[in-house]
């Protein structure tokens, strides 16, 4: 309890001091604090025990929290994935281990199909044979290639269904189960609120765009655990390729085709532990798929809507199992995304001039060093090779600058230096024959004259 007195009340307790002075309320009034009198009264009566107690069992709680949030073992961070919706399901328990905007109604293109199977096997018998109408054959892709009047048995229409995708088979079965596109629909309604998808709206059987054709990834994930119980569901589902027999429906009973199909789930052949799936594509609905693997006896429900293409669909699907089984200690932790780094380029070196003084050498013995210029206002080789002539133990150099020259108003002229950027071959060139660059200017030297040799 907490007792408030003003300067000029009276009270039992003496206002509440604090390190700054009284405490006091937001009008001004000194506080007196009963609660922390009694933590005051506690130390000064010899009960620290008390609080070195609590002190332990936060120390020893708190890894176990820590434990806790990140599954049991280790894996405290979520995954990031590309597509827009998704859901990590553990069917046995309904326990969601991941969840990217579960409840986001988008449209599921042919993952429509797993609740079309799921109403046809509880509606028809598998050897009962359905007719193809004109409006099932003439349906659009993706197809078997069912023709108007010919017949299949519903299990045949059902591998149909979910390895090759037929739209023609998920019309032809709608028809025999519900008497017609719009009376399976509403079979379809009442099967999906029946298993708790409540953000889903099903329209047709195989999952073509319409506005008011919408699922979720958590809604999916209900339905596929469903299906899977329906053991020719989960055989059907579980096959990689099969052979369809399609009957003409006129003449004799031995008049009939096979037509082979292949299941488009990859993850039965790269992925350990598959047990099934259903993908689906529309421009709309971009890549879909749901799916169930079993490692280690965990069985996970993956459902993913709207990735952007292919590669990233089985990247995300492949990512959120190997997260979930590293939750149970069956499979390592996923990588995470690191950040990107600065891409280095590297670059070719400008090739920099060489600016080089050459000086007179020092006095040797029987040696004289004399230097003169010749400025040539011709327009030369970038490097040329400075010419040394010897006679008679004297050394005359000779160096072309490639500037022409300035003469100041007191007629001297200043040091020039003239510099080259070249690359290439011709860069290697000049290291070889690296010259003098700088030389002094002679006002008085006329254009093309040679210079003298000085006198020994």
């Amino acid at each position: 309890m907490i007792a408030f007195s003003s300067a000029n009340q009276t009270t039992g307790l003496p206002p509440l001091r604090t390190l700054g002075g009284l405490a006091y309320t937001q009008d001004g009034d000194e506080v007196n604090n009963m609660s922390l009198q009694f933590f005051f009264d506690v130390f000064r009566n010899g009960r620290p025990q008390f609080w070195m107690l609590i002190t332990i069992l936060m120390i020893g709680v708190k890894p176990v929290l820590g434990q806790e949030g990140q599954g049991g073992q280790g894996v405290s961070v979520q995954p990031g994935i590309a597509a827009r919706s998704a859901v990590l399901m553990n069917p046995a328990t309904g326990e969601i281990l991941f969840a990217k905007e579960p409840h986001l109604r988008l449209p599921p293109a042919s993952t429509t199909k797993v609740l079309t199977a799921l109403v046809a096997l509880e509606h028809l018998d598998p050897n009962t044979r359905l007719s193809v109408s004109p409006q099932a054959a003439s349906v659009s892709p993706s197809r078997v290639g069912l023709r108007a009047g010919e017949a299949a048995a519903t299990q045949d229409l059902l591998y149909g269904l979910l390895l090759k995708s037929g739209n023609d088979a998920a019309e032809t079965l709608a028809e025999g189960a519900g008497g017609s596109i719009y009376g399976f629909s509403e079979l379809m309604n009442a099967k999906a609120g029946q298993i708790g998808a409540r953000d889903s709206h099903f329209m047709n059987p195989h999952g073509l765009p319409n506005d008011e054709h919408y699922s979720t990834a958590y809604d999916l994930a209900l339905i596929f655990r469903q299906a899977m119980n329906h053991p020719m569901f989960a055989d059907i589902v579980r096959t990689r390729s099969a052979a369809l027999r399609i009957e003409s429906g006129q003449g004799s009973f031995d008049d009939w085709r096979m037509v082979p199909v292949l299941n488009h789930n990859r993850l039965l052949a790269s992925y350990e532990g598959a047990r099934g799936g259903k993908t689906g594509f529309t421009l709309k609905a971009r890549r879909c798929f749901v799916g169930e693997v079993d490692r280690g006896g965990v069985r996970l429900i993956v459902a993913i809507l709207n990735s952007p293409n292919s590669g990233t669909l089985w990247q995300d699907a492949r990512t959120l199992l190997d997260y979930g089984f590293a939750r149970y200690g069956l499979a390592p932790p996923p990588p995470m995304p690191s950040e990107s780094l600065p891409v280095l380029v590297r670059q070719t070196p400008a090739v920099v001039p060489t600016v080089a003084r050459v000086a007179a050498k020092p006095p040797v013995a029987k040696s004289v060093v004399s230097t003169r210029s010749v400025v040539s206002t011709k327009p030369v080789a970038p490097f040329t090779r400075a010419k040394i002539t010897v006679r008679n133990n004297t050394i005359a150099q000779k160096t072309i600058v490639t500037t022409k020259p300035a003469v100041s108003r007191t007629g001297k002229a200043p040091a020039v230096a003239a510099t080259k950027s070249v690359t290439g071959k011709a860069a290697a060139k000049a290291e070889k024959r690296e010259v003098t660059k700088v030389a002094r200017v002679d006002p008085a030297i006329k254009p093309n004259q040679r210079a003298v040799k000085p006198r020994s």
